[in-house]
């Protein structure tokens, strides 16, 4: 700086010379690339400004923003700035470049401000760039949104498809975003927080729960500051969509960002708007959380707390993990051995090997828009069962995501018992000739065999015409001697009378094929779901006493499957039971059985239920149990909502654990039957209870300053609220505002830094708490403190203030800190806003005088 330039000239050379900064380029525009963690391409760029002044040198934001809103001249620097960023936009779209969102800080006193809108939109229609690729960054400031002017015009832009992003979103923004008075689309997590990890588990623990929060309430995150790898692998894992820092870039000057273009040097690649809801889909899927009421921790063994999920990327044959979680991580290396490495797996390279099936699923599943649930073998003989759904299509690359979730994972020497239909269906498979899939609508089927070796069942071939193909024995297979027989019976309407009359069709034949000569029978049913489906099945019958072992097993499975696939949990028993006469059956796990006991069969479950919870529940909870558990309230809520629900608590080794008692009805061989399970969600209920105590705190610390440890400006904007409306409501109160403001403290700051500033503040705060110690005392600004003054401290008023003068003369003369007050006392007519404006003018005078001194 010229030392011509005093420092109280300063701001009067900033306010002076702001146009010809514009005119003559002084303020260079700089952007930041915001970078996709699942994907490694730039998804959006922050704009920031700096100024190089000839005299001053190069300023920060910091520097000349404040002196700019303070002089009302703030609006002309941001339009300047949108301007450049339209122009620089407009420029990348002329050489071919894709178009990011760019984001920019723009102050909410330009919201102020009735034509502000039209001059934004017209400046944006005017390069015609898409409103949605423009997002505002709105950093929190209690005086300015509680202004009721910004509030309409925010929700103007925000209706013309502008985008708003909450900048340094941390504990302080959380008032704010809760308030709803501004819809955000976007929060960026403050850098402070981020310049804490790996170090600090707090920070860590924090960083992850106001993720969660921000994905439940559809916000995307983006998260500033991350300068090292170990930070970009952290908050790519935790589900940190969007990261931005100096480990991907600094900041780029416009001029320099296209020279490196020009030259075409190799920059981040930038996300093609067309694939932006695709990764949009991939990031803000929770790989934490899953839709299950408690995925049976004890088979997951040491999954920590969370399911082993993963978002991966399907592209013909190969298979690439875009996001996935540490405990997915760990059942790739431990049970299928897996390079954690590598992100990639070729499908090709795992033919005839253990996972080959789950692989195949994968793949098979882009075409599926329903989730399925399927059960495979790892190479170290445990049985993984894994929930497989597409989650979304990019329309550029054609590839497909596919969210996988291993739900749970059992030892090779598990009870038969928990074998799925799934899994069963597949081993059965393998003595399979063929099965086909038939739309009797258009007569087009898909045909499937069984590999055998890895019991995978995929798809031989599709065709036109099933019945034309059969008849005519395109594959040349059946035998010689059959060929007219089965020509003659196997017609489409001999096939659908009998399915409509006896519920199937079946025909028994021989074939000949590289096997030789053998007895096969074709049976062909409806699908239940949609009756314009046949499954047919072509299976050998030259052991008629393997075929009726098969079927059987499979109806028994069938049964079994049916009621576990209606429940999902840590499940202790299944009763099914008859609705028309309560008896019952039950299905116990060796945890269930060995807790509730061995019984197996009984004539009236409900009286049998109440009968015995006496003995087994928490006692706080029998009343409420007896009370809802009835077969009315239960058949009622069934057929309200689809399912009846009720948490409760036993006493598991003395201890209240908490289970669920669920209930759904289905359709067992035609009749309606009551399933119902006891399901143990202790582990489950521990942390929602934990997550609720941590929001709770974190709600808590959002309204306290963290230096000083008075309240903030967020509790002072609630205060103003409460006071504002009694005082609408036409109750008559007593009170005074006391505006306090510290002296000195930035020649402190610049003399002796802001460890000797902070230390000032908490000195200077500690003498007004001491002084109106019976009054809730604010930090609404760097060096700006507010009383509000009732009761004992309201009429001593004048004392206080005199005590607040006395310890003024004495820090003057030790040299320590000293404090301009001012107050104002309510009076009718007077709004609370009144009452602060009178105490603030009077703390100015005071501090004007105390300058004269």
């Amino acid at each position: 700086m010229s030392t011509a330039i005093l420092p109280e000239g300063k701001t009067e050379y900033l306010i002076n010379n702001l146009d010809r900064a514009i005119s003559e380029g002084w303020i260079e525009i700089y952007t930041q690339p915001v970078v996709r963690s699942s994907n490694g391409k730039v998804s959006e760029e922050e704009t920031l400004a700096r100024w190089d002044d000839p005299v001053l040198g190069v300023l920060n934001p910091s520097e000349f923003v404040p002196v700019l809103e303070a002089a009302d001249k703030i609006e002309f620097l941001d339009l300047y700035i949108l301007q450049k960023v339209l122009e620089k936009m407009h420029k990348q779209r002329e050489m071919g470049m894709d178009l990011v969102r760019n984001s920019i800080n723009f102050s909410l006193l330009d919201f102020q401000q009735e034509d502000i809108i039209d001059k934004i939109d017209d400046l944006v229609t005017s390069f015609d760039i898409p409103k949605d690729r423009i997002a505002f960054e709105i950093s929190e400031s209690s005086v300015l949104t509680e202004n009721t002017k910004t509030h309409p015009q925010l929700e103007c832009l925000h209706k013309l498809g502008y985008r708003f992003e909450l900048d340094d979103f941390c504990y302080n923004s959380i008032a704010l975003l809760l308030s709803g008075k501004i819809r955000f689309d976007t929060v960026k997590l403050d850098m402070a927080l981020t310049r804490q990890i790996p170090d600090n588990p707090i920070a860590q623990t924090v960083l992850s729960e106001l993720t969660k929060m921000s994905s439940k309430l559809g916000l995307d995150t983006i998260v500033k500051g991350v300068e090292t790898k170990a930070q970009a692998d952290f908050l790519s894992e935790i589900g940190c969509a969007k990261l931005q820092g100096y480990y991907f870039s600094r900041p780029v000057s416009v001029a320099s960002l296209f020279e490196l273009s020009a030259d075409k040097q190799n920059f981040l690649l930038l996300e093609r708007t067309e694939e932006e809801p695709y990764y949009n889909a991939v990031d803000r899927m929770s790989i934490h959380e899953l839709s299950i009421t408690d995925v049976n921790s004890e088979v997951l063994g040491n999954y920590h707390n969370t399911i082993p999920i993963a978002i991966i990327e399907v592209d013909g044959d190969e298979l690439t993990i875009l996001r996935s979680n540490k405990d997915f991580t760990r059942f790739l290396r431990d049970d299928f051995h897996f390079d954690s490495s590598k992100s990639t797996i070729s499908i090709k390279n795992h033919e005839n090997k253990p996972g080959i099936y789950a692989l195949n699923s994968i793949k098979q599943c882009i075409s599926i828009d329903a989730p399925m649930v399927i059960d495979d073998r790892t190479p170290t003989g445990k049985t993984a069962h894994i929930m497989l759904q597409k989650i979304a299509h990019n329309p550029v690359s054609d590839k497909n995501a596919v969210l996988t979730a291993i739900i749970s994972i059992e030892e090779s020497n598990a009870i038969t018992d928990s074998l799925s239909f799934n899994y069963i269906v597949r081993a059965l498979s393998a003595d399979y000739v063929a099965m086909f899939f038939v739309d009797i609508r258009t007569n087009n089927y898909v045909e499937y065999h069984s590999d055998g070796a890895n019991r995978d069942v995929t798809v031989e071939k599709r065709g036109d015409d099933f019945f034309y193909d059969a008849g005519n024995d395109v594959s040349k297979r059946t035998y010689h001697e059959d060929r007219q027989m089965f020509k003659e019976i196997c017609t489409k309407e001999n096939i659908l009378r009998a399915i409509d009359e006896q519920g199937s069709f079946s025909i028994t034949y021989r074939l000949e094929d590289k096997f030789g000569i053998r007895y096969v029978n074709l049976k062909a049913v409806r699908d239940r779901s949609n009756s314009n489906h046949l499954i047919i099945g072509v299976n050998s019958v030259d052991d008629q006493m393997k075929q009726q072992e098969a079927f059987l097993a499979i109806q028994k499975e069938k049964v079994s499957y049916s009621r576990m696939a209606a429940l999902a949990g840590n499940i202790y028993a299944v009763y099914t039971v008859n609705i028309d006469n309560d008896s019952y059956s039950a299905y116990k796990t060796g945890e269930g059985e060995s807790y509730i006991g061995f019984k197996e069969k009984e004539e009236d479950f409900f009286n049998e239920t109440r009968r015995r919870i006496k003995d087994l529940i928490y006692e706080e909870d029998l009343e409420g149990f007896l009370k809802v558990i009835n077969k009315e309230t239960i058949i009622k809520k069934i057929s309200d909502d689809g399912v009846f629900e009720y948490t409760y608590r036993l006493l598991v080794d003395n201890k209240p654990t908490y289970f669920m008692f669920k209930a759904v009805i289905i359709s067992e061989n035609g009749e309606p039957k009551l399933i119902v399970g006891i399901v143990n969600i202790d582990a489950q209920k521990r942390r929602d209870e934990k997550y609720a105590e941590t929001l709770s705190a974190v709600e808590n610390i959002a309204l306290k300053d963290s230096l000083t440890g008075v309240k903030n400006k967020h509790a002072y904007a609630l205060a103003e609220e409460e006071f504002s409306s009694q005082i609408a409501s036409g109750e008559a109160l007593e009170y005074a505002i006391v505006v306090f403001d510290l002296n000195n403290l930035k020649f402190v700051n610049d003399t002796y830094g802001h460890k000797k500033g902070d230390e000032f503040i908490k000195e200077g705060c500690k003498i007004i708490c001491k002084t109106f110690a019976h009054s809730p005392v604010y930090r609404i600004g760097g060096d700006e403190f507010v009383a509000i003054a009732k009761g004992t401290d309201y009429e001593k008023l004048d004392f206080l203030m005199g005590v607040i003068d006395m310890k003024n003369n004495e820090n003057k003369v030790s040299g320590k800190v000293t404090i301009a007050a001012g107050t104002a006392r309510s009076s009718k007519g007077l709004s609370f806003n009144d009452v602060f404006n009178q105490a603030d003018t009077c703390m100015y005078e005071k501090k004007k005088k105390m300058k004269q001194l």
